[in-house]
């Protein structure tokens, strides 16, 4: 039995979008014998490669074939088995063929940029370098009714190269078995000197000559041959033979659209126990023209993103398995504008936003709790350098543009556009639902918010039920809401956080939107506080409440009831409350207004900020204080 000596996990680089092709040309005559005439169109999706690029031949997609079988897979008899399809002007591919009624056919689409090769086989399909071309599978049933079969088109063909670090005999056959294909299509290779292919469903490339000149092994490794397969999976167990000696390799990432590099004796297979070493990348050959919108690094644990569809497909990655814990770099902003994203859970790796921006983040789920581009995360997840603009994110309850729970740590992020929650006992925020756990440091939102029960800038509720809990130089410039729910008839607006409590930690945050809730505790800051908020203002906005417990900084200061401290330390306000705490229970309610000059009120917060790494500033006169960081020696 082989091994694996380095095992890298490849998935899925290329999102299929799923296009409505509207036909370009439809027959409308009635063909012989009573035959329906249809029009077969194909469209490309964006970031979808359909093809090896060339350096020499590098234009767009000008050919796509569409190849008609019948029920089970089998070229037709009598009636074409290949129809060229033509780029029109809508930009997707269309073609014309007459089918018999009421008939079920298979449709495989192949997408080609050349015209110098055109397959002829369903099962025995060869490639030229250079010209790469599968597409999509379509089974319909024809009807007079039906004149029209779509198809997006998509790569699930995966690259392997083979290299060995001895000689091989010039003589020397090797035979690949790829034992799980996608469905029973498979796929020829060529590799410059000899074709090889395969001969039944499972033995897909079966002989395979080596080079007719002996190899001569290298510590890297010298390139014996590639082949392709279709593949409907990620790591499988493939078998290499020489005559009737075999050995199995397992766990040999293969994906679509990727590429995979085995380095073993090759010689030797099947006479020693041979390690390979498998490695994996996400180009298909070494020309620099090929650009798929995804690379692979850090050992396969982390997708480096382009594109809305590799973004999707590493989204998709995460959430059929939230325990692998692959990472995520944006390497360009990605538009998500007219795409309904589904929340990524328990989220335990990091997402490194790089400093590019997603726009148009969407979802609309008003009966899902826990929504955000995450769901949830982790307390050893991490989200960072991240741009969220025009959101438009509606779910019932633990809602935020980041987050809908967290328990990690969110870092220089911000957020604009719109977060809703509906639930009664919604925790609604621009960055994070409900915060109970972890650190949300340096962030900004800029969202409209609007929920029925916790409701803030920053966050809905920040809780410390399960250890530290921060909220760190953030600040909030939305719109606040609160509507009075019909369960409890109340709710929290806050501008930064909706309820502080169970010992979480708001130190130097600000808001300057409008706050206003129908319920009972609003807050230019914080509308509830039963724990520890340090050196914060409110200013500008306005802040409304239905009730006596409004305050331009804290709706009320209560006292904890697990103990803590529950204070309000250097906190200011300069909006239309008189009061800057609505209703003080504790008397541990520091909070000032200011009038104009808020040069005292920099200094006393300034003071309380020993051993943070952040300090207030007035950047020049008639401005507000901005937080910066302090500066080290």
């Amino acid at each position: 039995m082989m091994n694996i000596k380095r095992k890298i996990f490849a998935v899925l680089a290329a999102a299929v979008l799923l296009a409505s092709c509207s036909q370009d040309e439809v027959m409308t005559d009635t063909g012989p014998d009573g035959l329906v005439p249809v029009t077969l169109s194909a469209a490309v999706g964006d970031g979808v490669q359909t093809r090896i690029v060339s350096a020499v031949d590098d234009d767009d997609l000008r050919y796509c074939d569409a190849q008609v079988c019948d029920e089970n897979g089998q070229n037709l008899e009598g009636y074409a088995q290949l129809i060229p399809l033509e780029k029109g002007d809508g930009g997707k591919y269309t073609g014309n063929i007459y089918l018999k009624p009421q008939k079920t056919y298979v449709f495989l689409f192949w997408a080609d940029n050349s015209s110098m090769y055109t397959p002829s086989d369903l099962h025995e399909v060869s490639y030229q370098k250079g010209c790469i071309a599968f597409a999509d599978r379509v089974e319909q049933t024809i009807s007079f009714n039906d004149p029209t079969v779509d198809a997006t088109l998509q790569h699930v063909v995966s690259k392997v190269t083979l290299k060995t670090t001895t000689n091989v005999s010039e003589i020397k056959k090797i035979a690949v078995t790829v034992p799980t294909t996608y469905t029973t299509y498979n796929v020829n290779g060529y590799d410059g000197n000899t074709a090889f292919g395969g001969e039944t469903e499972n033995e897909v490339f079966s002989p395979v000559q080596a080079p007719f000149n002996p190899v001569t092994g290298t510590p890297e490794g010298a390139e014996v041959f590639s082949f392709y397969a279709l593949v409907d999976g990620t790591n499988q167990d493939l078998t290499l033979a020489n005559g009737t000696n075999s050995q199995q390799v397992t766990s040999v990432p293969l994906a679509p659209n990727m590429h995979t590099t085995l380095v073993g004796d090759v010689q030797n297979i099947g006479l020693t126990d041979v390690t390979f070493t498998a490695s994996i990348d996400g180009k298909w050959d070494d020309t620099e023209t090929e650009i798929i919108g995804l690379e692979i690094a850090d050992g396969g644990t982390r997708y480096i993103v382009s594109s809305p569809a590799t973004l999707q497909a590493w989204a998709t990655e995460m959430k059929n398995d939230p325990t692998q814990n692959l990472n995520c770099t944006l390497a360009a902003d990605i538009d998500l504008t007219g795409t309904e994203w589904t929340p990524i859970p328990g989220f335990a790796g990091t997402f490194d936003g790089n400093g590019k921006t997603i726009t148009g983040l969407t979802i609309n789920q008003p009966s899902t709790n826990n929504v955000g581009l995450f769901a949830s995360i982790e307390d050893v997840g991490t989200v960072k350098n991240l741009k969220l603009d025009k959101v438009n994110v509606t779910a019932n309850s633990n809602v935020g543009a980041i987050a809908g729970e967290n328990r990690g740590t969110i870092e220089n992020c911000s957020v604009s556009g719109s977060v809703t929650g509906l639930s009664d006992n919604s925790c609604v925020g621009g960055i994070a639902g409900w915060h109970y756990g972890g650190t949300i440091t340096d962030c900004h939102s800029s969202a409209t918010v609007e929920g029925k029960a916790y409701v803030g800038g920053i966050a809905g509720q920040s809780s410390a039920i399960l250890g530290t809990t921060t909220i760190t130089a953030c600040y909030s410039t939305g719109s606040i809401t609160a509507t009075k729910n019909n369960t409890t008839n109340c709710s929290y607006a806050g501008g930064v956080v909706g309820l502080n409590s169970n010992g979480a930690i708001l130190t130097a945050c600000y808001a300057t939107g409008n706050v206003e809730g129908d319920g009972d505790y609003v807050g230019g800051v914080v509308g509830d506080n039963s724990s520890t908020v340090t050196a914060c203002y409110h200013a500008t906005g306005s802040v409304a409440g239905a009730s006596g417990s409004t305050g331009g900084v804290a709706g009320r200061n209560y006292a904890d009831p697990y103990g803590g401290s529950s204070t309000l330390t250097a906190c200011y306000w300069d909006n239309n409350q008189s009061s800057g705490i609505g209703e003080d229970q504790t008397g541990n309610g520091e909070a000032q207004k200011v009038d104009g000059d808020w040069t005292d009120a920099v200094l006393n917060m300034n003071s309380v900020l020993t051993g943070y790494d952040w300090e207030w500033t007035i950047e020049s006169s008639n401005t507000l204080p901005t937080l910066k960081k302090k500066e080290t020696n």
